[in-house]
């Protein structure tokens, strides 16, 4: 009877609940594009089945309420789009990844809790770096053993994604809505890391994202075992980073670096001396990379200014209403008016402001001054809660240095874990209220 009561507690309401925020963090990195939502659906369902079970209801606070008027915003921009399939696509996913941020800050209730999901970041972002690194290193080695190696595990998704998307255009999609496809097969980087992403600039932004919690649980995670692994997957993200040479997350994971200083001075002059010996064993290509950013003949750069221009004289244009949720919209345009042939605008607050307007740029530009704002309020709740909101404040800077020169939040992964971030935030907060407000709130 014993066994089976502990059988039952574990596989209970609560242990359920736990389980997708696990997945959530864990598996969503490690799955498809189009799998990795499911993870956030299935958290938010256990955990309302946990709340129901104590006899406790989902619950809303301010921090929630900018992103509901987003989301609203956003269904009604559907009636203005040109493309409202695309638009109505796109809101339901931002929709249904709002539930990562809901399930998550009404879950997470204390700090072991808290420090645990730091670590389950850190290790799926380890693992996923080292995909990166490997998919480089069959890049110029893996003719030794079979040309198809070289590319075929880069994207390491990206056979299942030709495969479904060939049987998707072919059985699933009317030609009408098939037609609207700028590719009928997945856009794959074969010669910069994506690990299990589909562009190498979202994958290397997540990484950046999730180097400020790796950093956390090495310095202050208890146990050398614990540690270790720690340091390893910091060695991972940063290879992963390095192998998708892409440039906007270099410079991203050199500001997120002096920002982790603050953790306090042990911890600074750790990051002072190991950040040497991560400067010498990256490849010269990664420098290559980086001195390309002053080449103002570089394709890639000169492409960005000609998008930014165009883009910028659509908002003086659509500034009011925007174009509607979407990339299509202004793919179209980019196509049409001005030959551009490239799907967004390649900045995150200017795509944003293109699809929302002056209304719904402004909500998502509220979003994250309050992110600031509450991760500001945790620094000063205590002594204690300084270095989480250092690594808060470290992932969300890595991750708008990232938005300058591209459209982030484009892949639903990226996404996925932008909406949980929030929800990190928002627990943490809760769990460093004073003492007298949380008697208040309980």
């Amino acid at each position: 009877m014993f066994a089976i009561r502990l059988q039952h507690k574990a596989y209970g309401p609560e242990a359920k609940a736990r389980l997708g925020l696990y997945s959530a963090f864990f598996l969503a990195p490690l799955l498809p594009e189009y799998l990795a939502p499911f993870t956030t659906l299935a958290g938010f369902y256990y955990t309302l089945i946990y709340l129901r079970s104590k006899g406790k209801k989902i619950t809303f606070s301010a921090g929630h309420y900018p992103v509901i008027a987003f989301l609203v915003w956003q269904f009604i921009g559907i009636l203005g789009s040109d493309n409202k399939a695309d638009s109505l696509v796109f809101s339901l996913l931002w929709l249904f990844m709002f539930l990562g941020f809901v399930f998550t800050s009404n879950l997470i209730d204390r700090e072991d809790l808290l420090e645990k999901i730091f670590f389950i970041i850190t290790l799926g972002a380890g693992l996923c770096g080292v995909i990166g690194v490997g998919q480089i290193f069959l890049l110029h080695f893996g003719h030794y053993i079979s040309p198809a190696l070289t590319t075929f595990f880069n994207p390491f998704w990206g056979t299942l994604d030709v495969f479904l998307a060939k049987g998707a255009v072919k059985y699933l999609l009317p030609a009408n809505l098939s037609q609207m496809l700028p590719h009928r097969e997945p856009v794959q980087f074969v010669e910069r890391a994506s690990a299990t992403f589909t562009n190498p600039l979202f994958f290397s932004s997540w990484l950046v994202m999730a180097l400020p919690f790796a950093s956390y649980c090495l310095f202050y995670s208890k146990g050398k075992r614990k540690r270790l692994i720690c340091l390893m997957s910091i060695v991972g993200i940063i290879g992963g980073i390095a192998a998708s040479y892409s440039r906007a997350p270099y410079l991203a994971t050199v500001v997120t670096v002096f920002i982790m200083l603050f953790f306090g001075w042990r911890q600074a002059l750790t990051i002072l001396s190991i950040t040497p010996m991560f400067l010498l064993i990256f490849p010269s290509g990664v420098y290559r990379r980086l001195r390309a950013i002053l080449d103002f003949n570089d394709y890639s750069i000169t492409t960005r200014g000609d998008i930014w221009a165009a883009c910028s004289q659509t908002l003086r244009e659509k500034w009011l209403w925007g174009l509607g949720p979407g990339v299509d919209n202004i793919r179209q345009i980019l196509i049409k008016q001005y030959g551009i042939f490239q799907p967004h605008a390649h900045n995150l607050f200017l795509q944003l402001y293109l699809e929302g307007g002056i209304v719904g740029g402004s909500l998502f530009s509220l979003i994250i001054v309050w992110l600031f704002v509450d991760i500001i309020t945790i620094y000063t709740r205590s002594k204690q809660s300084r270095p989480i909101a250092v690594t808060f404040f470290a992932s969300l800077i890595g991750f708008l240095v990232c938005g300058l020169t591209d459209y982030v939040l484009y892949g639903p992964k990226i996404l996925q874990f932008f909406m949980l971030f929030m929800g990190l935030v928002h627990a943490a907060k809760r769990i460093y209220l004073p003492k007298s407000d949380k008697a208040q709130t309980l």
